[in-house]
């Protein structure tokens, strides 16, 4: 292996390994603060909430820590899909993790008055958004690999098709439970979705690099 080839297959591991951090770092951090906010709901708060109030901060540096990682999840994506499918999964990705950062960024500033994440209309947007455009990197990653080796990708390529679709499914459980006593519950299962997603495509990322 040359040099100019060692240096690429480092930066893929990279890449790689920031989708496998991303999710279990962001997982971690929501209950460590989750432990610090007495009264605070897995079953009935949203994620956000804890950008709010006490501790915020750990929960909006959490959101731009993801983002930053998942950009950087992207890059080794985009490089090992091809095809125009593949540079929309890349950059669906990046502006999701872009979308990230600003979730994180729009509740810093927030009032004391504010009790709920949801009640800021620029979070709740910014939100919005990456949860649309993950699910249609999870399609359109699918789409990207329609040519695909079995040999090099397995039963990946069917994986983002499932998990897309289980996306899609939870994101209508959690649109309709918007106002239930468990919404934070049905937030969290459509969120393990695309975490679960992001953190097996790093995993396998990974695993190329050793081919």
């Amino acid at each position: 292996m040359t040099d100019k080839n060692r240096i690429c297959v480092q930066k893929q591991r990279f890449f790689a390994l920031c989708g496998i951090v991303a999710p279990i770092l962001f997982t971690i951090l929501v209950i460590v603060e989750s432990l610090l906010r007495p009264g605070y709901s897995q079953i009935f708060n949203d994620v956000s909430d804890l950008g709010i109030g006490p501790y915020s901060i750990i929960q909006n540096i959490n959101f731009i820590i993801f983002g930053l990682l998942s950009i950087g999840f992207a890059m080794g994506l985009g490089a090992n899909l091809s095809h125009r499918a593949g540079k929309a999964t890349k950059w669906l990705v990046v502006v999701f993790g872009v979308c990230i950062i600003l979730a994180g960024v729009t509740l810093f500033s927030v009032g004391a008055d504010v009790t709920y994440a949801k009640d800021v209309v620029a979070h709740g947007l910014v939100s919005a958004i990456a949860f649309l455009v993950i699910i249609a990197a999870q399609f359109t990653a699918w789409h990207a690999l329609r040519n695909s080796e079995n040999s090099i990708w397995g039963s990946y390529r069917i994986f983002s098709l499932i998990m897309g679709l289980m996306s899609i499914f939870t994101l209508l459980l959690l649109s309709y439970t918007q106002f239930s006593p468990y919404h934070g519950a049905t937030e969290r299962l459509f969120i393990a979705m695309w975490m679960i997603w992001i953190e097996v495509t790093g995993i396998k990322l990974y695993s190329l690099t050793k081919l």
